[in-house]
């Protein structure tokens, strides 16, 4: 089994689904297991990868066996003396020192880097995972697979208006996330002039473009940005899940630097999409360049 560590909001929790996913089709191992330990005691984000057809083919950890126990402690031992508490970059650097210590025991840890060091992991059957997995490039070749892993289930929000506005229009999801990432040390958000470019730039190649605003404050958001073209708000009351299925099913994409709008874009089955993100993801420079995808538009924030 592959038990891998549930955390954070959903689109870090899809990431670490499908690197889950990556790897259990690379070595071959039967089972998925959701570690929910960590997001249970979240008292501002829920798990809610159970509003996604894959959710009946894994199981939910309740009582880990002796060897993901031995594997578990081993990782917090590890990351508590040698790797928590530093600056990104030295974080990243010996989370990759320790790769090959942390992959032998059959463990993988990638809280500040990428998936590196996978040789050890092959002899295992048992593989523990904890990390951000923010990586583009590895969920590229299974991607017709996702799409089919995080097929909603039955959900009302399809046959709302809004849902059926976008479907029958040239739409363009802008998605502004501010909340938490205001004066955030590593994040921070994108500027006003990032999202106006970016809708100049998609209103000349699409005259017919229609934009729709989401935003985890879309009220301060209508009250303070002025935008160069008219605008829909997306502005009901939904779940995480709900508002990204509407996202999803928008022709094109303008993203902040957050995974949710990663995984509306990625979701997104429009062959001709277009899709602008910000050329600084995060104000730590050396982090999460594995985000990035080739066809994308890169624009100053």
């Amino acid at each position: 089994m592959i038990i891998v560590r549930i955390k954070g909001g959903l689109g870090n929790q899809m990431f670490e689904y499908a690197m889950a996913r990556k790897l259990q089709l690379e070595y071959g191992i039967d089972t998925i297991g959701l570690d929910l330990s960590v997001i249970n005691r979240d008292k501002l984000r829920s798990f809610a990868l159970c509003h996604f057809e894959f959710f009946d083919k894994v199981e939910v950890v309740e009582n880990k066996g002796k060897t993901a126990r031995l594997q578990e402690m081993l990782d917090k031992k590890l990351v508590s003396y040698f790797i928590a508490g530093r600056q990104e970059g030295i974080a990243g650097k010996r989370e990759d020192f320790w790769s090959s210590f942390f992959a032998f025991f059959g463990v993988v840890q990638r809280d500040h880097s990428l998936i590196k060091e996978k040789l050890w992991l092959k002899f295992h059957k048992n593989i523990y995972m904890n990390g951000w997995f923010q990586e583009a490039e590895p969920l590229q070749p299974i991607r017709e697979l996702l799409l089919e892993d995080f097929r909603w289930k039955p959900t009302d929000i399809s046959n709302t208006f809004a849902c059926q506005q976008i479907l029958s229009t040239n739409a363009v999801c802008v998605h502004i996330r501010r909340g938490d990432y205001v004066n955030n040390p590593i994040f921070d958000v994108c500027g006003d002039s990032y999202y106006f470019n970016a809708m100049k730039y998609m209103q000349e190649i699409m005259p017919d473009a229609v934009f729709y605003i989401f935003s985890d404050t879309v009220d301060e958001v209508e009250n303070n940005m002025k935008f160069p073209c008219p605008v829909v708000y997306i502005k009901d009351h939904h779940e995480d899940y709900e508002d990204l299925y509407l996202m999803k099913n928008c022709r094109h994409f303008i993203m902040s630097n957050s995974t949710y709008s990663w995984w509306a874009q990625f979701l997104g089955e429009a062959k001709d999409k277009v899709v602008i993100a910000p050329k600084k993801w995060c104000l730590t420079e050396d982090m999460s360049v594995g985000i990035y995808m080739k066809e994308w538009i890169l624009m100053d924030v």
